[in-house]
Order: C-alpha cells, then structure tokens, then sequence
C-alpha cells in the first residue's frame, strides 16, 4: 500500500484527533488538542508525524525530541500515541511508520527511540521487537498526576 508520510498539517488536526481518539478509546476534548497543538507546533523538539493514504490519515505518532543532562549530546526520541487506523492494519503501515520515525531520529542525530505501551497489548510488543525495540533493559513507570487533582 502507499502511504506517504510527513508532518501533520493544522487543517488535518481534527482527522488526527478522531482517529487518535477511535484508536485509544480515551477521550479528550478537540479543544484542548487544539490547545497543545498550538503550543508545540512551532517547537523544533515536536514531530507531529502522519501517514496519509487514500485521501486520509491513515497513521500517527507524535514524536518528541529532548536532551538528557547525563545522557551526552545526542537527543533522545520519546513517542506517544503510535497508531494506525483499523481498516489500514496488517498492510504494512506500521512497519512503514517506523521506517519515516527511524530517519527523522537519524537526521536529528538521537540516540535512543523510547516509547511506551499497555502491558496487556502483546501484538503490539510483538511489533515493536519486530522493529527493533527492546523490553529486557529498562521498565517504564507512569504516573498519572491527574488522578490526584481530584
């Protein structure tokens, strides 16, 4: 299938939100979307990476880029909400998403890719060794500061 790849455009906002929010079954307002992206969308750091396919997006990822005091002077990638639309999966999509995330890391000279994912997900993990990611290092821990804003 081709799928090309770039950075999201403001006017795709809304379809990267439904599609996020279709994907992760989490919701937050398109307000607030709106908000942070118009926060971060002229930050170097940001990558705001869609895959586009058939007249939509088909994939995201955000995609940030941070230095780590003790970690030298090459950044490190974080991503966050990797996601491919349902009736797109298993074609190869994916795989192409990391393909776009690997040379946007090696042009910006980083280090380490992280990302995280739900313990339950194993098809997931699964891909993610599938492309080069490992789990036997590190754990991550989350915690989630908006629980105790109650």
């Amino acid at each position: 299938m081709n799928v090309e790849f770039g950075i999201m455009r403001e006017d795709e906002l809304e379809e990267t939100f439904e599609l996020c929010k279709s994907c992760f079954g989490e919701y937050v307002s398109f307000e607030s979307i709106s908000e942070t992206y118009q926060f971060c969308k002229n930050d170097d750091h940001y990558r705001f990476i869609v895959g586009r396919a058939d007249g939509k997006i088909v994939a995201y990822a955000t995609m940030v880029m941070f230095y780590n005091l003790f970690d030298g002077k090459y950044p490190i990638a974080s991503l966050w909400y990797v996601c491919v639309h349902k009736d797109y999966r298993r074609k190869g999509i994916a795989r192409a998403l990391f393909r776009e995330i690997d040379r946007i890391a090696d042009e910006n000279s980083c280090e380490i890719i992280t990302l995280t994912c739900l313990r339950d997900n194993s098809s997931a993990h699964s891909f993610y060794r599938s492309v080069g990611f490992s789990d036997d290092q590190e754990i991550a821990f989350v915690k989630n500061i908006y629980e105790q804003w109650d």
